[in-house]
């Protein structure tokens, strides 16, 4: 993999403007870890207390770091790759074009077990429309995970965020975000309306929302709310980077940055107030992860009156989420395909789909191996990646000079200060989640 880093391209493609960008950053963003994850962590370790440090991470290292990457692929106009193998460059150090393939590597292995994961909701939509009553939802996700049965939603999956990376940023990437996005609103008010309706649903809220402030000393709580909040950003050191790369200068990424952030927190708390009360209505203790998402919850909706409605309507929402996702993960292999290869759009797409599928299909079948590989990329390779970028931005290419390229185009500019807070707090914060994650991956840390 060369060093050399090509001159910008004029025909690049673009944002079509400021709404498009924080449509599709907030797309990326907001996942299955707003739906699956973050209403169990809120209840385990502390309720509000939990949403508290949630809040303050966001806003001390979180935008911070969103705007690192926005900026940093806005200055250099491509992705990791070539962004970094030019910050090298510039010091006249070798190697750059593998660090930053390291970034890419590591979303593209969230890609593989992802588009499996979208598989499995897209029949579960269908799942939905005939109605979960009568049914052992806990056989039927067992019997269905793993096996045969799953390859041709994988496929589906597959070939339909193929479709949507194909067309492009313009054609593609952007009327996706700027519909599912908003339908994703409206359906999670809706099922939030109705989860907060239930008889029984004010013990949820209790749950959720009383503070229980012993969690503040403890120190899965503080790790949770830091792997929350950078992950739950789409924080890989690649998919915002390369988003970024498709801004013009008169963008205001501060801006930007807090919206993908409001955003996001948003739909988490919304799917907070539709799990919660659900369950504590019908008096189930909800869980996490799978589980939650695939035998929980059905299980809740065949209880419910109208429960095909509701139930169809939740999964058409996690559809939603994981596609807008999706698409952004799938970015993150076309645009350095593109890079560093040379190759155009399509070209790039079908190969990243086709790699997708390859890699994939033996997880899809082999439940065991999906489990591994999700939970060694989650705690793992992910920090990695993002580690990496975290530390070329903020001391490789330099904190001062990525803060005078997030301050182009600001209407509020950023001071001195948010130099310390992305070379030391984001940075630091970095490497405590990945040491945090691999000690839990090892059984070291429970």
């Amino acid at each position: 993999m060369s060093d050399k880093t090509p001159a910008t391209s004029e025909k690049r493609e673009m944002w079509s403007g400021k709404l498009a960008f924080i449509l599709a950053s907030a797309g990326s963003a907001i996942g299955l870890g707003n739906i699956w994850m973050f209403p169990w962590r809120m209840g385990t370790y502390g309720g509000s207390a939990f949403l508290l440090i949630y809040l303050v991470i966001i806003a001390v290292i979180g935008l911070v770091a969103l705007m690192g990457e926005f900026a940093f692929g806005r200055a250099n106009k491509t992705g990791p790759i070539s962004a970094v193998a030019a910050a090298f460059a510039e010091r006249k150090w070798r190697g750059g074009a593998w660090v930053g393939f390291l970034p890419v590597l590591a979303t593209g292995a969230v890609t593989v077990f992802y588009m499996i994961v979208v598989g499995w909701v897209l029949y579960y939509v269908g799942l939905a429309l005939r109605g979960f009553a009568g049914q052992d939802l806990a056989l039927a996700f067992n019997s269905f995970a793993g096996s045969a049965a799953a390859v041709p939603w994988h496929v589906i999956a597959v070939v339909m965020t193929t479709a949507i990376v194909y067309a492009g940023v313009k054609k593609g990437l952007e009327p996706v975000n700027n519909i599912l996005l908003p339908a994703l609103f409206v359906i999670l008010v809706v099922l939030a309306v109705r989860a907060l309706t239930l008889p029984g649903a004010q013990e949820g809220l209790r749950f959720i929302f009383t503070p229980d402030f012993s969690q503040l000393a403890n120190p899965l709580t503080w790790f949770n709310a830091l792997a929350q909040a950078l992950f739950s950003l789409s924080l890989l050191g690649c998919t915002l980077v390369i988003y970024g790369s498709y801004l013009p200068k008169k963008a205001d990424i501060p801006q930007a940055a807090a919206y993908t952030a409001l955003f996001d927190t948003v739909a988490a708390i919304l799917a907070a107030l539709i799990v919660f009360p659900t369950a504590f209505a019908f008096g189930v203790a909800p869980n996490a992860g799978i589980p939650l998402l695939f035998i929980t919850l059905p299980s809740l909706f065949a209880q419910m009156p109208a429960g095909a409605l509701f139930g169809t309507l939740f999964f058409l929402l996690v559809a939603f989420a994981s596609i807008t996702s999706a698409v952004s993960l799938f970015e993150s292999a076309v645009e350095p395909m593109m890079d560093a290869l040379k190759w155009n759009r399509k070209k790039a797409t079908l190969a990243t789909g086709a790699l997708s599928l390859i890699i994939g299909l033996p997880l899809t079948v082999n439940q065991p191996l999906f489990s591994t590989w999700m939970r060694f990329t989650s705690a793992i390779i992910m920090p990695v990646g993002t580690l990496i970028m975290m530390v070329v931005i903020f001391w490789v290419y330099g904190s001062a000079r990525i803060r005078k390229e997030v301050n182009e185009g600001a209407a509020t500019p950023m001071a001195a200060w948010w130099d310390f807070l992305g070379k030391y707090v984001a940075v630091i914060v970095t490497m405590l989640i990945l040491v945090g994650g691999t000690l839990r991956y090892f059984g070291l840390w429970k």
